[in-house]
């Protein structure tokens, strides 16, 4: 998640094409975080300093991390905790901007302080941002009045990477009484509190979903496709409502109800969590304690 956020932020500032982003996630698939990097954007080298161990490597048959403590960058402790560092995304994500030679990992540090301002991040946030832990992310994007959302939100972005779009990444959430959509799909879930979950799409933005999910390339957003998103919310309505019975709530999954005509949907309150799924942007509609209902086009 954490490269799709940061990879739209620098497409969106012009330092990269749309292009470039695609093939930064394919090299990202398969880079290894290299040492040097990792002591980069810990603090605990300079990039002069690991381009120097870099350059001895060629010429000697030794790890990165025993040049370092040899020439005393680095201390045999802060090597092996720099170990532990390198299955994490937003570094293999700086790793791939370095082999793309589009930028080192100190000029995406900057853009991220830029990205910080932005967004009206504390430094704290950001390092629950590289995590890459949705547990971590989620809590960014929650308007502080809806905290109480967060675990059935939770559950939708884990479900929706799992079965659609790993790269997905979210937008600011929001409190609303009605969300605006030309079609999509809700399912109420009966129990204390119950729960409305919906997927919302304007045009044909929730066909990627459908497809996918569905395993079968539908041809647009009708009733056959948005049968799939149903199925889909009973996935994540049915895992909320297995998590939640270990605290001995017990919740009764409805049918979804799905429209491909539609205006949108209003309730007495719900979260609007709009997501970018496979280029789309699809709106997940939340409501505890009461229903939302679709209207239908007049």
């Amino acid at each position: 998640m954490v490269s799709s956020i940061v990879g739209n932020y620098l497409v969106s500032k012009g330092v990269i094409s749309v292009e470039q982003f695609k093939d930064l996630l394919a090299e990202q698939r398969k880079v290894r975080v290299k040492l040097g990097l990792i002591a980069v954007a810990e603090g605990l080298m300079t990039q002069e300093e690991a381009d120097k161990v870099n350059r001895l490597q060629a010429t000697m048959d030794k790890r990165f991390g025993d040049i370092a403590v040899e020439r005393k960058y680095l201390t045999k402790g802060q090597v092996e905790s720099l170990l532990k560092k390198q299955g994490n995304a937003y570094l293999a994500f700086a790793q791939a901007l370095e082999n793309q030679q589009l930028m080192t990992i100190e000029q995406l540090e900057q853009y991220m302080v830029d990205f910080r301002h932005d967004n009206q991040f504390t430094v704290s946030d950001i390092e629950d941002l590289k995590s890459d832990d949705i547990d971590r992310i989620l809590p960014l994007y929650m308007p502080i009045a809806g905290i109480e959302y967060t675990e059935i939100a939770g559950t939708a972005l884990r479900t929706l990477m799992r079965c659609v779009d790993v790269e997905l990444y979210p937008e600011k959430a929001y409190l609303a009484s009605e969300c605006e959509a030309d079609n999509g799909a809700i399912q109420y879930v009966e129990g204390e509190p119950s729960v409305t979950c919906g997927l919302l799409g304007k045009g044909e933005a929730l066909w990627p979903t459908a497809s996918i999910f569905g395993q079968e390339a539908f041809m647009e957003v009708n009733e056959d496709a948005l049968d799939a998103v149903g199925e889909l919310l009973n996935c994540i309505n049915g895992l909320y409502a297995s998590t939640v019975s270990q605290r001995g709530i017990i919740m009764e999954l409805c049918p979804p109800e799905f429209s491909t005509q539609i205006s949108g949907v209003e309730g007495e309150e719900m979260l609007v969590l709009p997501i970018h799924i496979q280029g789309q942007k699809v709106d997940c509609v939340i409501a505890l304690g009461n229903k939302i209902e679709m209207k239908q086009e007049a």
